[in-house]
Protein backbone atom coordinates (compact mmCIF):
# COMPACT_ATOMS: atom_id res chain seq x y z
CA UNK A 1 0.00 0.00 0.00
CA UNK A 2 2.63 2.38 0.77
CA UNK A 3 4.24 1.89 -2.36
CA UNK A 4 1.47 2.19 -4.25
CA UNK A 5 0.46 5.48 -2.90
CA UNK A 6 4.27 6.94 -3.76
CA UNK A 7 3.62 6.03 -6.85
CA UNK A 8 0.36 8.17 -7.06
CA UNK A 9 2.29 11.01 -5.06
CA UNK A 10 4.91 10.73 -8.04
CA UNK A 11 2.14 10.56 -11.09
CA UNK A 12 0.39 13.64 -9.49
CA UNK A 13 3.61 15.78 -9.06
CA UNK A 14 4.98 15.17 -12.52
CA UNK A 15 0.84 15.96 -13.59
CA UNK A 16 1.23 19.49 -11.93
CA UNK A 17 4.89 20.16 -13.43
CA UNK A 18 2.80 18.97 -16.64
CA UNK A 19 0.53 21.60 -16.36
CA UNK A 20 3.04 24.10 -15.27
CA UNK A 21 4.80 23.49 -18.83
CA UNK A 22 1.69 23.90 -20.66
CA UNK A 23 0.85 27.13 -18.92
CA UNK A 24 4.14 28.77 -19.85
CA UNK A 25 4.08 27.97 -23.56
CA UNK A 26 0.61 29.30 -23.85
CA UNK A 27 1.62 32.24 -22.19
CA UNK A 28 4.69 32.26 -24.56
CA UNK A 29 2.05 32.15 -27.20
CA UNK A 30 0.17 34.93 -26.48
CA UNK A 31 3.72 36.88 -26.11
CA UNK A 32 5.04 35.81 -29.14
CA UNK A 33 1.71 36.28 -31.56
CA UNK A 34 0.30 39.07 -29.45
CA UNK A 35 -0.21 42.27 -31.93
CA UNK A 36 -2.90 44.51 -33.17
CA UNK A 37 -1.79 45.28 -36.39
CA UNK A 38 -4.01 43.33 -38.68
CA UNK A 39 -6.58 45.40 -39.60
CA UNK A 40 -7.93 43.85 -42.74
CA UNK A 41 -10.32 41.46 -40.28
CA UNK A 42 -12.28 43.55 -38.28
CA UNK A 43 -15.78 42.22 -38.91
CA UNK A 44 -18.39 44.38 -36.56
CA UNK A 45 -19.18 42.42 -33.44
CA UNK A 46 -22.03 41.91 -30.62
CA UNK A 47 -20.93 41.61 -27.33
CA UNK A 48 -23.30 39.61 -24.95
CA UNK A 49 -23.26 40.35 -21.06
CA UNK A 50 -25.88 38.41 -19.06
CA UNK A 51 -26.02 40.01 -15.97
CA UNK A 52 -27.71 39.04 -12.66
CA UNK A 53 -27.46 42.37 -9.99
CA UNK A 54 -24.29 44.29 -9.05
CA UNK A 55 -21.97 42.63 -7.49
CA UNK A 56 -18.38 43.32 -7.28
CA UNK A 57 -16.30 44.99 -10.11
CA UNK A 58 -19.14 44.93 -12.20
CA UNK A 59 -18.80 49.23 -13.47
CA UNK A 60 -15.05 48.57 -13.73
CA UNK A 61 -15.87 45.27 -15.43
CA UNK A 62 -18.61 46.94 -18.22
CA UNK A 63 -16.15 49.40 -18.88
CA UNK A 64 -13.63 47.22 -19.93
CA UNK A 65 -15.42 46.30 -22.65
CA UNK A 66 -17.10 49.54 -23.47
CA UNK A 67 -13.16 51.27 -24.19
CA UNK A 68 -12.38 48.49 -26.58
CA UNK A 69 -9.70 49.11 -29.85
CA UNK A 70 -12.23 48.43 -31.80
CA UNK A 71 -13.99 49.99 -35.03
CA UNK A 72 -17.27 48.42 -34.85
CA UNK A 73 -18.92 46.97 -31.85
CA UNK A 74 -21.91 46.97 -29.84
CA UNK A 75 -23.15 45.46 -26.12
CA UNK A 76 -25.86 44.10 -25.04
CA UNK A 77 -26.51 43.70 -21.15
CA UNK A 78 -29.36 41.40 -20.20
CA UNK A 79 -30.61 40.72 -17.21
CA UNK A 80 -34.18 38.67 -16.11
CA UNK A 81 -35.69 41.21 -13.95
CA UNK A 82 -37.43 45.14 -14.39
CA UNK A 83 -36.23 45.28 -10.73
CA UNK A 84 -32.80 43.98 -11.20
CA UNK A 85 -30.38 46.86 -9.61
CA UNK A 86 -27.90 46.16 -12.79
CA UNK A 87 -30.58 48.34 -14.64
CA UNK A 88 -29.63 51.68 -12.97
CA UNK A 89 -25.80 51.01 -13.56
CA UNK A 90 -26.20 50.43 -16.65
CA UNK A 91 -28.21 53.70 -17.59
CA UNK A 92 -25.45 55.25 -15.39
CA UNK A 93 -22.51 53.58 -18.29
CA UNK A 94 -25.42 54.98 -21.35
CA UNK A 95 -25.30 58.49 -20.11
CA UNK A 96 -21.24 58.54 -19.40
CA UNK A 97 -20.85 56.82 -23.35
CA UNK A 98 -23.38 58.69 -25.71
CA UNK A 99 -21.37 57.74 -28.33
CA UNK A 100 -21.18 54.32 -28.01
CA UNK A 101 -23.81 51.12 -28.83
CA UNK A 102 -24.86 49.91 -25.33
CA UNK A 103 -28.34 48.36 -25.00
CA UNK A 104 -30.18 47.02 -21.96
CA UNK A 105 -32.79 43.70 -22.69
CA UNK A 106 -35.17 42.65 -19.77
CA UNK A 107 -35.92 38.89 -20.67
CA UNK A 108 -38.12 37.42 -18.10
CA UNK A 109 -39.22 34.54 -20.04
CA UNK A 110 -37.42 31.23 -18.53
CA UNK A 111 -36.77 28.34 -21.12
CA UNK A 112 -35.20 25.68 -18.75
CA UNK A 113 -33.38 25.37 -15.90
CA UNK A 114 -29.90 27.43 -17.14
CA UNK A 115 -30.85 30.77 -16.27
CA UNK A 116 -28.18 32.25 -18.08
CA UNK A 117 -29.23 30.36 -21.01
CA UNK A 118 -32.90 32.26 -20.67
CA UNK A 119 -31.15 35.62 -20.37
CA UNK A 120 -29.15 34.72 -23.78
CA UNK A 121 -31.88 33.64 -25.31
CA UNK A 122 -33.64 37.09 -24.74
CA UNK A 123 -30.65 39.13 -25.81
CA UNK A 124 -30.15 37.01 -29.26
CA UNK A 125 -33.16 39.19 -30.83
CA UNK A 126 -31.04 42.55 -29.60
CA UNK A 127 -27.70 41.53 -31.50
CA UNK A 128 -27.06 43.43 -35.32
CA UNK A 129 -24.31 41.57 -35.91
CA UNK A 130 -23.36 37.72 -36.82
CA UNK A 131 -19.99 37.62 -34.93
CA UNK A 132 -21.02 37.60 -31.25
CA UNK A 133 -19.26 37.51 -27.70
CA UNK A 134 -20.61 35.96 -24.44
CA UNK A 135 -18.87 37.21 -21.23
CA UNK A 136 -19.72 36.52 -18.17
CA UNK A 137 -20.63 40.30 -15.68
CA UNK A 138 -17.47 39.26 -13.49
CA UNK A 139 -14.88 39.63 -16.55
CA UNK A 140 -12.37 42.10 -17.12
CA UNK A 141 -10.76 42.47 -20.51
CA UNK A 142 -7.62 44.29 -22.00
CA UNK A 143 -8.50 47.29 -24.52
CA UNK A 144 -7.14 45.00 -27.70
CA UNK A 145 -9.48 41.83 -26.08
CA UNK A 146 -11.93 42.20 -29.45
CA UNK A 147 -9.05 42.54 -31.97
CA UNK A 148 -6.88 39.40 -30.39
CA UNK A 149 -9.69 37.30 -30.55
CA UNK A 150 -11.51 37.77 -33.50
CA UNK A 151 -8.12 37.30 -35.62
CA UNK A 152 -8.57 33.65 -35.98
CA UNK A 153 -11.69 33.52 -37.56
CA UNK A 154 -9.96 34.08 -40.83
CA UNK A 155 -9.56 30.89 -40.77
CA UNK A 156 -12.79 29.45 -42.20
CA UNK A 157 -12.53 25.88 -40.22
CA UNK A 158 -12.78 27.74 -37.27
CA UNK A 159 -16.02 28.18 -35.24
CA UNK A 160 -15.28 29.13 -31.40
CA UNK A 161 -12.59 30.74 -29.50
CA UNK A 162 -12.63 30.94 -25.94
CA UNK A 163 -10.30 32.51 -23.60
CA UNK A 164 -7.67 31.11 -20.40
CA UNK A 165 -9.18 32.55 -17.35
CA UNK A 166 -7.03 34.34 -14.42
CA UNK A 167 -7.82 34.94 -10.84
CA UNK A 168 -7.27 38.49 -9.27
CA UNK A 169 -8.56 39.84 -5.70
CA UNK A 170 -8.42 37.81 -2.52
CA UNK A 171 -9.68 39.54 0.75
CA UNK A 172 -11.19 36.40 2.41
CA UNK A 173 -10.22 32.76 2.24
CA UNK A 174 -12.80 32.01 -0.04
CA UNK A 175 -11.80 34.41 -2.74
CA UNK A 176 -8.11 33.44 -2.03
CA UNK A 177 -9.22 29.27 -2.51
CA UNK A 178 -10.96 30.45 -5.68
CA UNK A 179 -8.58 32.41 -7.21
CA UNK A 180 -5.88 29.78 -6.66
CA UNK A 181 -7.83 27.11 -7.96
CA UNK A 182 -8.37 29.11 -11.08
CA UNK A 183 -4.76 30.14 -11.67
CA UNK A 184 -3.45 26.32 -11.05
CA UNK A 185 -6.17 23.71 -11.45
CA UNK A 186 -8.43 25.79 -13.83
CA UNK A 187 -5.69 27.43 -16.54
CA UNK A 188 -3.42 24.05 -16.09
CA UNK A 189 -5.51 21.88 -16.90
CA UNK A 190 -7.24 23.71 -20.03
CA UNK A 191 -3.77 24.73 -21.06
CA UNK A 192 -2.56 21.06 -21.17
CA UNK A 193 -5.78 19.86 -23.05
CA UNK A 194 -5.63 22.11 -25.50
CA UNK A 195 -2.07 20.72 -26.13
CA UNK A 196 -3.39 18.08 -26.40
CA UNK A 197 -5.81 18.77 -28.69
CA UNK A 198 -8.46 18.21 -26.36
CA UNK A 199 -10.06 22.18 -25.91
CA UNK A 200 -12.34 22.71 -23.14
CA UNK A 201 -14.87 25.63 -23.72
CA UNK A 202 -15.06 27.75 -20.82
CA UNK A 203 -18.21 30.20 -20.41
CA UNK A 204 -16.19 33.49 -18.99
CA UNK A 205 -15.02 34.21 -22.92
CA UNK A 206 -16.95 32.54 -26.24
CA UNK A 207 -16.52 34.02 -29.64
CA UNK A 208 -18.72 32.69 -32.59
CA UNK A 209 -20.88 33.66 -35.31
CA UNK A 210 -24.52 33.90 -34.94
CA UNK A 211 -25.67 32.28 -37.78
CA UNK A 212 -23.07 28.96 -37.22
CA UNK A 213 -24.00 28.09 -34.21
CA UNK A 214 -28.13 28.46 -35.18
CA UNK A 215 -27.35 26.06 -37.90
CA UNK A 216 -26.10 23.67 -35.03
CA UNK A 217 -29.45 23.90 -33.00
CA UNK A 218 -28.49 27.22 -31.47
CA UNK A 219 -28.64 28.44 -27.54
CA UNK A 220 -32.22 26.90 -27.24
CA UNK A 221 -30.64 23.37 -27.30
CA UNK A 222 -28.50 24.21 -24.17
CA UNK A 223 -31.56 25.69 -21.90
CA UNK A 224 -31.24 22.41 -19.72
CA UNK A 225 -27.59 21.88 -19.14
CA UNK A 226 -25.84 22.83 -16.32
CA UNK A 227 -22.49 23.05 -18.69
CA UNK A 228 -23.55 24.55 -21.24
CA UNK A 229 -20.25 26.74 -22.14
CA UNK A 230 -18.68 23.52 -22.58
CA UNK A 231 -21.57 21.56 -24.58
CA UNK A 232 -21.94 24.81 -27.03
CA UNK A 233 -17.79 23.80 -27.41
CA UNK A 234 -18.91 19.82 -28.26
CA UNK A 235 -21.77 20.87 -30.35
CA UNK A 236 -18.87 22.81 -32.61
CA UNK A 237 -16.42 20.24 -32.42
CA UNK A 238 -18.84 17.15 -33.99
CA UNK A 239 -20.04 19.00 -36.83
CA UNK A 240 -16.05 19.06 -37.72
CA UNK A 241 -14.89 23.01 -36.66
CA UNK A 242 -11.87 23.92 -35.41
CA UNK A 243 -11.93 25.12 -31.25
CA UNK A 244 -9.36 27.13 -30.40
CA UNK A 245 -8.26 28.38 -27.09
CA UNK A 246 -6.35 32.01 -27.37
CA UNK A 247 -3.55 32.51 -24.86
CA UNK A 248 -5.20 35.86 -24.79
CA UNK A 249 -6.13 35.90 -20.51
CA UNK A 250 -9.14 37.78 -19.66
CA UNK A 251 -9.53 38.15 -15.59
CA UNK A 252 -12.51 37.25 -13.37
CA UNK A 253 -12.58 39.27 -10.27
CA UNK A 254 -13.39 37.51 -6.98
CA UNK A 255 -12.40 39.69 -3.63
CA UNK A 256 -14.45 38.73 -1.03
CA UNK A 257 -16.27 35.68 -1.42
CA UNK A 258 -16.95 33.83 1.83
CA UNK A 259 -15.71 30.25 2.57
CA UNK A 260 -19.08 28.52 1.82
CA UNK A 261 -19.73 30.30 -1.66
CA UNK A 262 -16.37 28.70 -2.38
CA UNK A 263 -17.65 24.99 -1.36
CA UNK A 264 -21.33 25.27 -2.71
CA UNK A 265 -19.47 26.60 -6.25
CA UNK A 266 -17.20 23.91 -6.29
CA UNK A 267 -19.21 21.21 -4.99
CA UNK A 268 -21.92 21.75 -8.33
CA UNK A 269 -18.70 22.14 -10.24
CA UNK A 270 -18.04 18.64 -9.65
CA UNK A 271 -21.11 17.16 -10.18
CA UNK A 272 -20.77 18.71 -13.32
CA UNK A 273 -17.02 17.43 -13.89
CA UNK A 274 -18.53 13.84 -12.80
CA UNK A 275 -21.07 14.03 -15.32
CA UNK A 276 -18.99 15.11 -18.27
CA UNK A 277 -16.12 12.47 -17.76
CA UNK A 278 -16.15 9.89 -14.92
CA UNK A 279 -12.51 8.63 -16.21
CA UNK A 280 -11.32 11.90 -16.16
CA UNK A 281 -13.22 12.66 -12.81
CA UNK A 282 -11.50 9.97 -11.15
CA UNK A 283 -8.08 10.83 -12.50
CA UNK A 284 -8.71 14.24 -10.91
CA UNK A 285 -8.44 12.65 -7.29
CA UNK A 286 -5.42 10.95 -8.19
CA UNK A 287 -3.54 13.81 -9.94
CA UNK A 288 -3.60 16.20 -5.97
CA UNK A 289 -0.54 15.23 -5.17
CA UNK A 290 -0.75 17.33 -1.63
CA UNK A 291 -3.12 15.14 -0.57
CA UNK A 292 -1.48 12.13 -1.20
CA UNK A 293 1.93 12.95 0.22
CA UNK A 294 -0.39 13.65 3.21
CA UNK A 295 -1.40 9.71 2.99
CA UNK A 296 1.70 8.50 2.43
CA UNK A 297 2.95 10.35 5.55
CA UNK A 298 0.01 8.72 7.57
CA UNK A 299 0.67 5.53 6.23
CA UNK A 300 4.36 5.56 7.22
CA UNK A 301 3.75 6.16 10.67
CA UNK A 302 5.09 10.32 9.67
CA UNK A 303 8.43 8.70 9.83
CA UNK A 304 11.38 11.51 8.93
CA UNK A 305 11.52 10.19 5.31
CA UNK A 306 7.89 10.66 4.33
CA UNK A 307 7.42 13.52 6.21
CA UNK A 308 10.35 15.41 4.03
CA UNK A 309 8.20 13.53 0.72
CA UNK A 310 5.41 15.38 1.98
CA UNK A 311 6.78 18.71 2.95
CA UNK A 312 8.90 18.57 -0.55
CA UNK A 313 5.23 17.99 -2.30
CA UNK A 314 3.60 20.99 -0.28
CA UNK A 315 6.67 23.45 -1.18
CA UNK A 316 6.57 21.99 -4.66
CA UNK A 317 2.77 23.05 -4.91
CA UNK A 318 3.27 26.33 -3.36
CA UNK A 319 5.80 27.56 -5.11
CA UNK A 320 4.51 26.48 -8.43
CA UNK A 321 1.70 28.37 -7.81
CA UNK A 322 3.66 31.59 -6.72
CA UNK A 323 5.68 31.01 -10.33
CA UNK A 324 2.19 30.43 -11.88
CA UNK A 325 0.68 33.81 -10.10
CA UNK A 326 3.90 35.68 -10.68
CA UNK A 327 3.62 34.74 -14.39
CA UNK A 328 0.30 36.11 -14.93
CA UNK A 329 0.31 38.79 -12.73
CA UNK A 330 -2.62 37.99 -11.02
CA UNK A 331 -1.52 39.98 -7.72
CA UNK A 332 -1.22 36.65 -5.74
CA UNK A 333 2.15 36.34 -3.89
CA UNK A 334 3.87 34.06 -1.74
CA UNK A 335 1.54 34.50 1.17
CA UNK A 336 -1.69 33.63 0.00
CA UNK A 337 0.05 30.97 -2.14
CA UNK A 338 0.89 28.94 1.33
CA UNK A 339 -3.11 27.95 1.23
CA UNK A 340 -2.65 26.15 -1.64
CA UNK A 341 -2.16 23.05 -0.33
CA UNK A 342 -4.98 23.37 2.09
CA UNK A 343 -7.02 24.52 -0.62
CA UNK A 344 -6.37 20.97 -2.42
CA UNK A 345 -7.33 19.29 0.12
CA UNK A 346 -10.39 21.18 0.77
CA UNK A 347 -11.23 20.45 -2.77
CA UNK A 348 -10.58 16.48 -2.40
CA UNK A 349 -13.12 16.75 0.74
CA UNK A 350 -15.76 17.78 -2.35
CA UNK A 351 -14.61 14.92 -4.70
CA UNK A 352 -17.01 12.19 -3.41
CA UNK A 353 -20.00 14.52 -3.61
CA UNK A 354 -21.44 13.84 -7.15
CA UNK A 355 -20.78 9.88 -5.83
CA UNK A 356 -23.60 10.40 -3.30
CA UNK A 357 -25.38 13.30 -4.19
CA UNK A 358 -26.82 14.23 -7.83
CA UNK A 359 -29.30 17.16 -6.70
CA UNK A 360 -27.98 21.12 -6.18
CA UNK A 361 -29.70 24.39 -6.00
CA UNK A 362 -28.70 26.51 -8.48
CA UNK A 363 -30.56 29.85 -7.90
CA UNK A 364 -32.96 28.62 -5.27
CA UNK A 365 -33.97 25.91 -7.64
CA UNK A 366 -33.80 22.40 -6.49
CA UNK A 367 -32.44 20.45 -9.38
CA UNK A 368 -30.97 17.31 -9.81
CA UNK A 369 -27.67 16.53 -12.75
CA UNK A 370 -27.91 13.55 -14.79
CA UNK A 371 -25.92 12.65 -17.66
CA UNK A 372 -24.08 15.78 -19.66
CA UNK A 373 -25.59 17.69 -17.09
CA UNK A 374 -29.45 17.78 -18.34
CA UNK A 375 -30.62 19.16 -15.32
CA UNK A 376 -33.91 17.91 -13.95
CA UNK A 377 -36.76 18.79 -11.38
CA UNK A 378 -36.47 17.57 -7.87
CA UNK A 379 -38.93 18.19 -4.93
CA UNK A 380 -35.96 17.61 -2.27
Amino acid sequence: MREVVAVVVGLGLAYYLATLMAVTFKLFLARRRSSVEDDCFLPPISILKPVSGIEGNLYQNLLSFVNQNYPDYEIIIGVQSRTDSAIELVKKIQREFPDKRIKCVVSERVLGYNPKVSNLYGMFPAAENDFMVISDSNVLVGPDYLRENVKYFRDGRVGLVTNLIRGVGGQSLGSIFENLHLNSFVIGNVSLLDMAEKEIVVGKSIFFRKSQFDSLGGIWELRNYLAEDYLMGMMYKNSGYRVIVSPQTVVTTNYSWDFSRFLNRHTRWAQLRWNLNKPAYIGELLVNFPLWSLVFAAISGFSYEASFVTAFCWGAKISGDALMNAALSTGLGIGQCLAAPLKDIVIAFTWPVPLINRKTKWRGNPVRITHNTLLLPTND
